[in-house]
């Protein structure tokens, strides 16, 4: 007799099989919105076909892409400013497309279609042209020439020089074997040999590493590319001969006057780390046809750096390599790289050291002699390097972090290297944020940090608030300053827009817009999407309530007008009518938590089933700890990594309840793990069992990795659960 696979509940059905919400892709001019439809769950095929787990990656051998993806299988272009649609026709042969990329500065962009019923990608691009005085998006296909494919198992295969003359695209080399290589009999040991002066470092625990010689050959066979070059207007197509024959790429940087790459090539292999910390070459390669030395055409390779593999980085958080990291172009250049060095060795910050530990360097490209010029130091920081964005105007603004009481500072970078001190704070302060950068597109299809003014840059963040979270937007004016170390001539905070304010709870008038309460309250949650190039006055936001689906309007800043761009209807009818709080209760030592509390639909007040989900976080300070995240106001949706579909089948639900690790002064986190666990769990547990909405005796407890580990702690530890569910277990913790 033919077993089958047993079938969900109707309402597991309903909930999870229609059509998930559309995707939005934005263009670089941001005047039209891509909207793509996606299936809701993988088939049992595409789970079922075959994987290789090599290096730390994960991938399909007969697609080479990313395992188990999946493909939109509708293409709608809608203009922001008028609303008009335009259907795209995918091609006949199409199962779905994906890796939507915009050309930098045009109406223009390229898909992948995954040609039915076969293990094929192939390119298209599309592009708005005038046919008869109307404007239309029409597809082409691109062809990359006979038994040319593509390559996305170490990322999407194709990306747009800065200029948007040529498309770069990743390929299987020439002539390729269609099979890897075949496994040898074992002729001896697997040998693992130690460089000579390696330091001593323990290592981490990672998923899937090499084993052996045949894996590194497997590895070979399905990362070997080249690299083809399509020029945009006429796609004609040409190899760039210096990937000849198939090499290693990690990645690729087009430089932003678009006639260099900056390749990133792996060269040694090692069965402790995975892909991203092999050993690699750093290199520059010229798009333009130019002579070597050899005499042959467009095969200059320019030697950047030649690096080992990182496999001795000390465990702690603010350790890093020893050797120069972060390599890339500096956007506002045409063709300087930019990377960071550690100055102390790369240890950890709790270890004594005199001076800057990290430096940024640049070494400016010589087109002409093709020649690098020798490293210049131009910032240095006194804490582990993390961040760096530039302004158009060149300005940058550089940040560093200290993990061991986790503190960052943020600085601004003036051209010539001084540094002014933006600010110096906790990270795990969320009620102080002041919030990131804006970065959008601009010159050479780069991204940059917003100036309203050459003093002034604009900030966004997630607003968080006792009353939950309330993005905004600021604008930060930070005047003319000192050119020494730390100088400044302060700093002024004018709140453009925030989040609407809930109908209930105190305000703090002096974060809100103009300094005044808000004239209209009401129960929904916004975010910021983007700020619009055309007059820096119109916002992208999106708004979603419990019951209303998140759906996307145009607001100005100065009259406060606004435009709905689309209108999703809700997509889980189920869920209406299941209620959503956000709840405050204390662990015995008093330190506050939160959660959200999902009743189900029609509840009537008896105690249910209940399950409580979390992820363990790390802590420095209590205080911290205790502060309210997220927001009540958010959609109720489920999907596949929620637990809310738990609650239209009548159980209660503790979704996100807060499992604070603190370790105040020298202790650490993890030293009390177990102990700080059980009593946020008795703390949770309590809280809805007195509220009489959770029956004590039915209990369950779940989570994701560490949620994982969590929950075979609070199994082993605590009689509060009658059952468990952990999902990607990270056991090895210590």
């Amino acid at each position: 007799m033919a077993s089958t696979y047993k079938e969900p509940s109707a309402v597991l059905k309903r909930l999870f099989l229609p059509p998930k919400d559309p995707s939005l892709t934005l263009s670089s001019d941001y005047q039209w919105l891509v909207i793509t439809q996606e299936p809701p769950l993988p088939t049992i095929e595409q789970l079922a076909k075959p994987e290789e787990k090599l290096a730390g990656i994960r991938f399909d051998p007969a697609l080479f892409t990313p395992s188990r993806l999946d493909y939109a299988t509708s293409l709608v272009l809608q203009h922001m400013a008028t609303g008009e649609q335009q259907s795209i026709e995918l091609p006949s042969n199409s199962e779905g497309i994906r890796y939507i990329r915009f050309h930098p500065s045009k109406p223009y962009f390229v898909f992948t279609c995954k040609v039915k019923d076969e293990t094929l990608l192939e390119l298209y691009k599309c592009e708005l042209i005038d046919i008869d005085g109307t404007q239309q998006w029409v597809v082409e296909k691109v062809s990359l020439g006979e038994k040319r494919r593509m390559n996305f198992v170490y990322g999407c295969a194709y990306q747009f020089t800065s200029d948007g003359e040529k498309l770069l695209v990743k390929v299987i080399p020439e002539n390729w074997p269609v099979e890897p290589p075949k496994e040898p009999v074992s002729t001896g040991p697997a040998i693992q040999m130690v460089a000579k002066d390696a330091r001593k470092a323990p290592g981490r625990t990672y998923q899937d590493l090499l084993k052996n010689e045949y894996d590194e050959a497997k590895l070979k066979h399905f990362l070997s590319t080249e690299l083809l070059c399509i020029t945009t207007s006429t796609l004609d197509v040409k190899l760039i001969q210096q990937s000849k024959g198939g090499c290693l790429i990690r990645s690729l940087q087009p430089s932003p006057c678009g006639n260099f790459v900056l390749v990133q090539l792996t060269t040694q292999f090692s069965y402790s780390v995975p892909m991203s910390r092999f050993g690699k070459d750093v290199q520059i390669w010229s798009l333009e046809e130019k002579k070597s030395s050899s005499g042959d055409q467009n095969d200059v390779v320019v030697e950047v750096a030649s690096l080992p593999v990182d496999d001795e980085i000390p465990l702690s958080y603010d350790a890093c390599s020893r050797h120069p990291r972060s390599f890339h172009f500096h956007p506002c250049h045409d063709h300087t790289v930019v990377y960071v060095q550690a100055l102390d060795g790369g240890e950890s910050l709790s270890e004594p050291f005199e001076g800057d530990r990290d430096a940024m360097y640049t070494r400016p490209l010589d087109a002409t002699t093709m020649t690098l010029a020798s490293p210049t130091k131009f910032a240095g920081l006194e804490w582990r390097y993390s961040d760096l964005d530039f302004c158009e105007s060149g300005l940058g603004i550089i940040e560093e972090y200290r993990w061991k009481d986790r503190m960052e500072r943020k600085w601004i970078l003036e051209t010539d290297g001084a540094k002014r001190l933006l600010w110096q704070r906790s990270w795990e302060d969320r009620y102080t944020a002041p919030g990131e950068p804006l970065t959008r597109r601009g010159a050479r299809g780069r991204y940059f940090i917003v100036q309203p003014s050459p003093t002034s840059i604009y900030l966004q963040g997630s607003g968080a608030s006792a009353l939950g979270d309330r993005p905004f937007l600021d604008r930060l004016d930070f005047g003319e300053g000192g050119k020494e170390e730390g100088g400044g001539g302060g700093t002024k905070t004018t709140r453009l827009w925030r989040c609407a304010a809930p109908l209930e709870g105190e305000l703090d008038v002096t974060k809100e817009v103009d300094g005044v309460a808000p004239a209209e309250r009401k129960d929904v949650y916004e975010s910021m999407v983007c700020l619009l190039p055309s007059d820096n006055d119109t916002i992208m936001i999106s708004r979603e309530g419990k019951t209303t689906p998140r759906n996307y309007f145009l607001t100005k800043l100065s009259d406060k007008s606004e435009v709905q761009v689309t209108d999703f209807q809700h997509p889980q009818p189920d869920l209406l009518g299941i209620t959503k709080e956000l709840v405050q209760y204390k662990r015995d030592d008093g330190v506050e938590l939160t959660a959200n509390l999902y009743l189900p639909a029609n509840y009537d007040g008896t105690p249910r089933p209940t399950l409580f989900w979390a992820y363990p976080r790390e802590f420095k300070d209590a205080k911290a700890a205790g502060q309210v995240k997220g927001s009540k106001h958010r959609f109720v949706s489920a999907h596949w990594a929620s637990p809310i579909h738990w609650a239209a089948k009548g159980w209660v639900i503790m979704d996100d309840f807060s499992l604070p690790v603190i370790g105040e002064g020298e202790s650490q986190p993890n030293d009390t793990f177990i102990e700080q666990i059980v009593s946020g769990s008795t703390a949770a547990v309590n809280y809805v069992t007195e509220r009489g909405v959770c029956d004590p005796d039915r209990c369950a407890v779940g989570g994701h990795s560490y949620g994982s580990f969590m929950t075979a702690h609070l199994l082993s530890h605590t009689g509060l659960f009658a059952a468990g569910i952990w999902r990607s277990w990270a056991v090895k913790k210590t």
